[in-house]
């Protein structure tokens, strides 16, 4: 009886946002009803509830700084134009179109999507995607596919979350998620070759494919082992980045390099971001420092904020923009931190109050066959509430709880669960509709040159806007690949065809990190 009553918080949040009703009303009411449980069935001294609550303070005020930090970040690179400068730079350094893909999709995806979150990958990679030449709906469901580097999402919150919530040590999560992302990104990374080219082309591209997976992974994994957890999607996609551009530059001879222009400037504000968190990080590490305030004011929300407050100098933009980018930031920013908040709370009363432990010992009694259920766990909750740590609190204690019932390694099911929710929350209908209408509205490459028209007739005497300099950007993929024509490219994105793709793959991943999960005792 008590762990059916344990469930009812949950399914009236996977309920309340399978109706399509918003994230923050949907954990209200699932907050409320876990009050209640606890005021009846659960009963626990609010000395204990407000302890709890007073030991998470740290965690909501750095995830507070972290998730402002990066919006306003974001919206200050949007408006000084800097995210359409790399966007074109970039396009320009690759003709191969298996390294042009790869780059955005497991190079500046996981770059952007880790420093700033909230699906900013996506907005970044998909009119990068288009200027490549791939139609709208592949360029929507490559761009989704990039979400690959999610746990370590806005310098990792969300694992951050389950690190607390499972009561494990944050930075073995890190390296445990590491770990189990591997196939992630050999899966999800040849799915997106065989969507973007074909099957027989990304047949012919493994090469380049398992180069890019091993640069992704093996500096992922790195980071999160011997520097820390919040970094390792930054620089993993970084280092993507690099190698690919450097193997374009040694294997591919076609004059670009003198087209480039200088991107350094532009890169600023990410450079001073990832230099002030490896010098705090030393300096917090030689001073024994592991937990507290200074943990906070020295971490990624601190550095983030003090990274968009220089930006509009780093870039040196003509006019002010960060009054006008704040007062948008703030407009964006207090909803999905409201959200956040109370997910984290309904975790930690889930916690406090025993909740977790009844789930976890009925889950418990289906012995070790809950291994490879655990991964979909994780992802209906990552694609319900589209964020990683929103699923987290919902279900980090409990998978953790289990993973004690069942004797497992509890570190190890809470990176099952980090994973799984990860790369679910990139497949919810809010990511999905938000590819859609990005690839739908990004405009494609320029089109060449056309011959000199005959005397007597009027050429049009606008210029594409498929970049931010005016130069045409040269469809890579589009050309290999032979895209659809003008007309098939402005027809609607079939977002019910985009949604299955991704989940087909998704599904594919939960089945292969299931089978892992069980041999990973």
């Amino acid at each position: 009886m008590n762990a059916a009553l344990a469930t009812l918080p949950i399914l009236v949040t996977l309920g309340l946002l399978a109706l399509s009703v918003r994230a923050l009303y949907a954990s209200l009411a699932a907050l409320a009803t876990a009050l209640v449980l606890t005021a009846t069935s659960f009963r626990t001294p609010l000395g204990d509830l407000g302890d709890a609550q007073l030991h998470m303070l740290p965690t909501i005020v750095e995830l507070g700084a972290i998730l402002f930090g990066g919006i306003l970040l974001s919206e200050l690179m949007t408006r000084t134009g800097a995210q359409s400068r790399m966007g074109n730079w970039i396009g320009s350094a690759c003709s191969s179109p298996s390294r042009a893909v790869l780059l955005v999709m497991l190079g500046v995806t996981p770059f952007a999507e880790s420093l700033t979150g909230f699906g900013i990958g996506v907005i970044v990679a998909i009119p990068l995607l288009r200027q490549l030449g791939l139609p709208p709906a592949k360029a929507a469901v490559v761009g989704l596919l990039g979400l690959v580097t999610v746990p370590w999402g806005s310098l990792a919150p969300g694992s951050l979350v389950a690190a607390e919530l499972g009561d494990v040590d944050f930075q073995q999560l890190g390296i445990d998620s590491a770990l189990l992302s591997a196939p992630v990104f050999l899966i999800c990374g040849a799915a997106t070759l065989v969507v973007a080219l074909g099957a027989r082309r990304a047949l012919a591209s493994a090469g380049d494919l398992l180069l890019a997976v091993a640069a992704l992974w093996g500096t992922v994994w790195a980071v999160n082992t011997f520097i820390g957890v919040p970094l390792a999607g930054v620089l993993g996609g970084l280092v993507t980045m690099v190698v690919l551009l450097v193997v374009s530059r040694m294997l591919e001879r076609d004059g670009a390099e003198g087209k480039r222009e200088p991107i350094g400037r532009t890169l600023s504000p990410y450079a001073f971001l990832v230099a002030g968190l490896l010098v705090s990080r030393l300096i917090l590490e030689s001073a024994g420092v592991k937990e507290g305030w200074w943990t906070v004011v020295a971490g990624p929300g601190g550095w983030l904020l003090v990274t968009a407050a220089l930006t509009p100098k780093l870039l040196g933009a003509g006019e002010p923009v960060l009054g006008p980018a704040a007062v948008a930031a703030i407009g964006r920013w207090w909803q999905v931190t409201l959200t956040t908040v109370v997910f984290l709370t309904l975790g930690t009363v889930l916690t406090v109050t025993g909740m977790s432990r009844e789930l976890a010992e009925a889950c418990a009694t289906i012995g070790s066959s809950y291994l490879v259920l655990a991964p979909w766990i994780g992802a209906v909750g990552g694609f319900l509430a589209g964020s990683n740590t929103g699923a987290n609190a919902m279900f980090a204690a409990s998978q953790a709880n289990t993973a004690e019932a069942l004797g497992y390694s509890t570190g190890h099911l809470v990176a099952v669960q980090n994973v799984s929710a990860a790369l679910a929350s990139g497949a919810s209908s809010a990511r999905v509709v938000l590819a859609a209408q990005l690839a739908q509205n990004a405009p494609g490459p320029a089109a060449p040159p056309k011959a000199p028209e005959p005397a007597g007739t009027s050429a049009p005497s606008s210029s594409p806007s498929g970049t931010a300099t005016g130069t045409m950007t040269t469809p890579v993929v589009q050309t290999a690949v032979n895209a659809d024509t003008d007309t098939d490219a402005d027809r609607p994105v079939d977002t019910r065809w985009v949604l299955r793709t991704v989940l087909s793959v998704h599904a594919l991943v939960f089945l292969t990190t299931g089978v892992i999960a069980v041999l990973w005792q």
